[in-house]
């Protein structure tokens, strides 16, 4: 694990980037400017449902001058058990996680040959970037926020060890609901991103934040 204060993460040669969700206006400038030119982006629409995002921002990423890359066909647990899938996440220099149902995505995923194909290119240098329910998927845990929601949750993935990352959060409103919440887990890190903020984590132990506005970290004891 690569460590950083209270933070502790999946140790690899690339960048991981947890997103709030929304624009961080930022980020694409950041994001290619990490990128292995020589390999492909990789979006996982799991989580979305629908390959259309994911083809509009690739378009985006072109007429930026960015990398050739590909929508990854990964919708199922069948999916995700996919020889073809797990090589074309292998073989990507950026991965993004889409936005949607995180519990979906975590389950999709978890264990699977696709999510092994991740680690390797994250661990050979690929950024991995999880946008709202990705960002979730990448803590130990989902949750739900909402006041009389399952508090139960799914078992993330654990590449930002003993942490729940919570995408959208509003910090005035939510933070007391969050430490409700953790009570379950004693020990456990609250990462609370809002929209339009990412939390970048690198390979030696950089933190960096990127966009208007701040992480919040809740601990529960």
């Amino acid at each position: 694990m690569t460590k950083a204060g209270p933070l502790r993460w999946a140790t690899g040669a690339g960048w991981l980037v947890l997103m709030g969700g929304g624009e961080v206006w930022e980020a694409n400038d950041r994001l290619l400017a990490r990128a292995d030119f020589s390999r492909p982006i990789a979006i996982l629409p799991a989580a979305s449902g629908s390959v259309a995002w994911g083809e509009w921002l690739l378009d985006e990423y072109a007429d930026l001058g960015g990398p050739r890359g590909y929508v990854v066909p990964l919708f199922t647990p069948e999916d995700a058990h996919s020889e073809e899938n797990e090589r074309l996440l292998a073989e990507a220099g950026l991965i993004l996680l889409e936005d949607g149902d995180g519990v979906a995505l975590a389950r999709t995923l978890r264990g699977s040959p696709a999510l092994y194909g991740m680690a390797e290119a994250f661990a050979r240098g690929a950024t991995v970037v999880g946008i709202g329910a990705g960002a979730a998927s990448l803590g130990e845990w989902v949750l739900a926020m909402e006041e009389g929601a399952d508090t139960i949750g799914e078992r993330g993935w654990g590449w930002v060890h003993g942490a729940i990352v919570v995408p959208r959060f509003h910090d005035a409103a939510q933070e007391p609901r969050l430490r409700e919440l953790l009570q379950k887990w004693p020990g456990m890190l609250g990462l609370g991103i809002p929209e339009g903020v990412a939390l970048a984590l690198g390979p030696d132990g950089q933190v960096e934040t990127w966009g208007e506005g701040n992480v919040t970290v809740v601990v529960a004891y």
